[in-house]
């Protein structure tokens, strides 16, 4: 075990150098440094491929596998067994091409989306859906999706999340409807603005550090499309945008220091293991929703925050009480941008990526029908059609990071952590109290000990047990029905 955990530090330091350039890709780069940071990212991509599928790593698993071993060390042999195959499924150059193309599809799509330049994207999407399709021969999956869903939860199948997500859509449209008629949710004034962007970024960072995310281990930097990466243990950056018209760099934030504060407590001593690894994004997911919604838009919060708030900004706080902050986070009416969702239709946003998704690598749909696919969901589901792409198939940086089967896990991560809700009200009955005093460290202390510091030594079915959707269902109707 300790050869092996040597062997894998070098893994790590590798996926930190690329972490690392990852970061400075999408925040501070020169626009004209994309084709040597693709070359240089491609390069890392194919040494750290090469060395977690060398032949002496694979002896190394080989004699670990024929030891005497206890039942922490039979689990950890089973997820290397996991990566070391996934892994060794692909070729060296598929990796390397993959890694290329995404960079500089990346870069395209940040320029088209600027431009509502869809066309100028397509074939970059194109290519790194060629790549992935060609991706999903290496697997033997009873699905061509299900080959890219794995390797983000490996818990779920393409037919498994369908089932659950048409149960999911069931519900959400009985309780929109029903939100409707009741009419607080949905009558709520917007907070006027405008909302000075230093104003925005003390906030988010007062709001961060109360959490839990220590400034000496973490920085907030501004990006395209709002991020969170682990550089290193000790070192995680996340990312906002700012908009002074209105607030959700607020939520945004709230939802990476989710992400953030996972990383950052998963067990250090393990580095470069699946022990010190998020159990699954579905989970990463429960986490970064759970700080966003479950606290960040709950009644507690916003009576705690709205003094805070009325300090900083006078203007737009004039005459918001506590009770109209709250409706005014949980404002519930469709919109267009997923990351500006409120959360009784958030989920609707991913079911749609998901179809699509499902239609691009189970029924041959191509980059160039998706813009006409999107806005067809959008009318079906959320009754808004796009005007612009920006707006539309544009919105995700997802698709041009080649994160294909990513999706599902932001409805995944919010089903757990509505059962995650109601275990904290079980072991922590005053949980909100808490929050009204602004006191969030029982809230992570329950989910560093029941999650954080397992790593993947646990599934979420140890968390919560059987996924189900009427756990969630339950902790919105609680929210909204109150």
């Amino acid at each position: 075990m300790k050869e092996i955990q040597k062997y894998l530090e070098e893994y790590s330091y590798l996926k930190s150098i690329q972490a690392l350039l990852h970061w400075d890709m999408e925040t501070m780069m020169p626009s004209g440094a994309v084709n040597d940071r693709a070359r240089r990212l491609s390069y890392i991509q194919g040494k750290m491929h090469s060395h977690i599928t060398s032949k002496d790593y694979a002896s190394m698993l080989k004699k670990f596998s024929q030891q005497k071993l206890n039942k922490a060390e039979k689990i950890l042999l089973r997820e290397l067994q996991w990566d070391f195959d996934l892994n060794r499924a692909l070729p060296s150059s598929h990796v390397e091409k993959l890694s290329f193309a995404s960079t500089h599809a990346t870069h395209a799509w940040a320029i088209a989306r600027k431009k509502n330049d869809f066309k100028s994207f397509e074939p970059h999407l194109q290519k790194l859906i060629d790549l992935k399709r060609k991706e999903t021969t290496y697997f033997k999956t009873k699905k061509p999706y299900d080959a890219l869903i794995q390797l983000h939860d490996k818990e779920f199948t393409s037919a498994q999340i369908s089932g659950i997500f048409d149960e999911l859509k069931t519900g959400l449209i009985q309780l929109t409807a029903e939100v409707k008629k009741d009419a607080r949710f949905v009558k709520v004034k917007d907070l006027k603005g405008p909302f000075p962007l230093e104003e925005q970024k003390q906030i988010s960072l007062h709001v961060a550090r109360l959490f839990g995310l220590p400034e000496s281990y973490s920085r907030l930097d501004i990006s395209t499309h709002p991020f969170s990466i682990n550089i290193s243990p000790m070192d995680q950056r996340i990312t906002t945008r700012y908009v002074t018209g209105n607030l959700d760099s607020l939520s945004s934030t709230m939802h990476e220091v989710g992400h953030a504060l996972y990383e950052l407590n998963l067990p250090a001593k393990w580095e470069g293991t699946p022990f010190q690894e998020a159990c699954s994004l579905s989970v990463h997911e429960s986490q970064s929703r759970f700080w966003e919604n479950v606290v960040g838009r709950s009644r507690a919060f916003a009576q705690f925050i709205q003094p805070e708030m009325k300090k900083m900004f006078p203007e737009s706080m004039k005459g918001i009480n506590s009770e109209e902050l709250f409706l005014g986070f949980n404002k519930s009416v469709p919109g267009l941008i997923r990351v500006e969702s409120c959360e009784l239709y958030y989920n609707l946003h991913v079911i749609i990526r998901f179809e699509i998704e499902e239609m691009i690598f189970n029924q041959g749909l191509n980059a160039k029908e998706i813009p006409a696919i999107w806005k067809e969901l959008y009318k079906k589901y959320l009754g808004l059609t796009p005007k612009t792409d920006t707006e539309g198939v544009l919105q995700d940086s997802h698709w041009a990071g080649g994160a294909f089967g990513y999706f599902p896990t932001y409805t995944l991560g919010n089903l757990i952590s509505g059962s995650l809700y109601h275990r904290l009200k079980k072991e922590i009955p005053d949980f909100e109290k808490q929050i009204k005093r602004g006191d969030f460290s029982k809230i992570l202390a329950f989910l560093v000990k029941n999650i954080h510091i397992k790593g993947r030594s646990i599934t979420s079915r140890d968390i919560i047990g059987e996924l189900n959707v009427t756990d969630y269902l339950t902790y919105l109707r609680e929210k909204f029905e109150g």
